[in-house]
């Protein structure tokens, strides 16, 4: 696992709660394009495209 210093804040939808959360991730890929993140609105844990910083699996919303 990377140190502290060296990962980075994500802003993301929780696709529980609708409730934007930030969370971290490393900053050296790892080979994998996805990242797991623990959620502080649901308490989950949730996968995250790296190159997107979306939720894998959660239909982006027309608009943005």
């Amino acid at each position: 696992m990377a140190d502290r210093q060296t990962w980075r804040p994500i802003l993301f939808d929780c696709p529980l709660t609708g409730q934007k959360v930030q969370g971290l991730i490393a900053e050296e890929a790892t080979g994998e394009s996805y990242d797991t993140v623990n959620c502080l609105a649901c308490a989950g844990v949730h996968f995250i495209d790296r190159t997107r910083g979306t939720v894998v699996g959660v239909p982006r919303k027309s608009g943005r």
